[in-house]
């Protein structure tokens, strides 16, 4: 700091210094000679001036010099902090598509893409996982259309997935995050309990890498929250960082809304601790299970969720259809059945929403205390659970 006056009197004064002490030490002064006299004295008082001149300049010249270098360096690491994924990625040695992202150069660059670049990876990006367009195509279309559709598209193609899936790119994991066409659809469904509410919340449980929450942020707007829980405590920790980052959505199609919270913690996914994470019973609008459940518990099992959503509110999950009628060629840990939308009752029950169709899935099933099969994000893992894909 370089600023004080008296720092500059204290230097000025340090400087006419030896005037005064010539003086008293009896500077030989020619009487004979008075232009000497006059020279020798505007020559003394000259170079003072020119000495304090020069220490202000070189002061102040310092002070701004630091000064903007601090700045520089303050905007330097707030840009290194916005792009974190995208200094993750180079320091894994991930091949690196477009930036900023859009989306149709993002699918050109990867449908383009030397597939040996990816070589080292554990899992190596399909364009299916990315493709939005044929998702939008596939089983799950028919379901898409109307203004919620629309939006459901239109926040997916805006966030760049690539970023979220860093970490299953590295550890081959794809079970934490579920395909592009399941997305869509939870994203028309739940969007619906938006409306009317300044605050939309939304509850993911099973949040893997964040996308979702994420997406709900995006979709809903202003004053919105969504809450991920995950088992996994290192999965947890990469949604935060998903979530923490800027440019993991395409700034021309969709726009971060201010004043939301998008959190992640580490939890029971069918067992949440709503006080905990800052949800009461009630405050909830909507929730996303990325869990199957079995439909002979399916009601008891979704009870924890029921007492934190709203009346009214909406609930996506899974529910395997009965044991005697599951293909017998299904991986362990997984399930087949139906993709379905509950709606909280007056009364406080859940009931299948109005006009909700039998969309055929297949998911993880999800493991309760004692059970050692399988795998989930509502209890530990398993290592056989790691081959399987959800979420479908």
């Amino acid at each position: 700091h370089f600023g004080s006056s008296s720092q500059f009197a204290s230097s000025a004064s340090m400087l006419a210094m030896p005037s005064r002490m010539a003086s008293r030490s009896g500077l030989r002064v020619d009487k004979n000679h008075p232009r000497r006299m006059q020279a020798e004295d505007t020559s003394l008082s000259w170079m003072v001036q020119v000495g304090c001149a020069s220490l202000v300049i070189t002061l102040i010249l310092t002070y701004f010099v630091r000064t903007l270098t601090n700045s520089l360096g303050c905007q330097i690491f707030a840009f290194l902090a916005s792009t974190d994924s995208w200094t993750r990625i180079v320091g894994q040695d991930l091949p690196q598509p477009p930036q900023p992202y859009h989306y149709n150069e993002f699918m050109t660059w990867l449908r383009q893409a030397d597939r040996r670049s990816f070589a080292n990876l554990k899992w190596r990006p399909e364009v299916a996982e990315f493709d939005i367009d044929a998702a939008a195509k596939g089983k799950f279309g028919p379901y898409l259309q109307g203004p919620f559709g629309e939006e459901a598209i239109s926040v997916t193609k805006g966030i760049n997935k690539y970023i979220f899936l860093d970490d299953v790119m590295l550890s081959g994991q794809l079970d934490v995050v579920g395909a592009p066409g399941t997305h869509l659809y939870i994203l028309r469904r739940l969007l619906e309990a938006a409306e009317g509410s300044s605050h939309p919340t939304f509850l993911d449980a099973g949040c893997g890498p964040g996308y979702l929450l994420m997406a709900w942020a995006l979709g809903t707007g202003e004053g919105s929250r969504a809450v991920g829980i995950d088992v996994d405590a290192a999965v947890v920790a990469s949604a935060r960082r998903h979530l923490a980052a800027t440019g993991t959505w395409d700034a021309d199609v969709v726009r971060r809304p201010q004043d939301t919270k998008l959190e992640a913690f580490v939890g029971d996914a069918l067992h949440p601790d709503g006080p905990a994470i800052g949800l009461p019973a009630g405050s909830v609008d909507a929730i996303n299970l990325g869990l199957a459940v079995s439909s002979e518990t399916a009601l008891e099992d979704l009870a924890p969720l029921a007492q934190l959503l709203r009346t009214g509110g909406l609930l996506a999950a899974p529910i395997c259809s009965p044991k005697g009628e599951q293909p017998s060629n299904l991986p362990k840990g997984k399930c087949a059945g139906l993709f379905e939308i509950f709606q909280k009752s007056d009364d406080g029950s859940l009931q299948r929403a109005p006009g909700d169709p039998d969309i055929p899935t297949k998911f993880i099933v999800a493991l309760k205390p004692g059970e050692t099969t399988g795998g989930s994000q509502g209890a530990p893992p398993l290592p056989e659970s790691a081959s399987l894909r959800g979420k479908r």
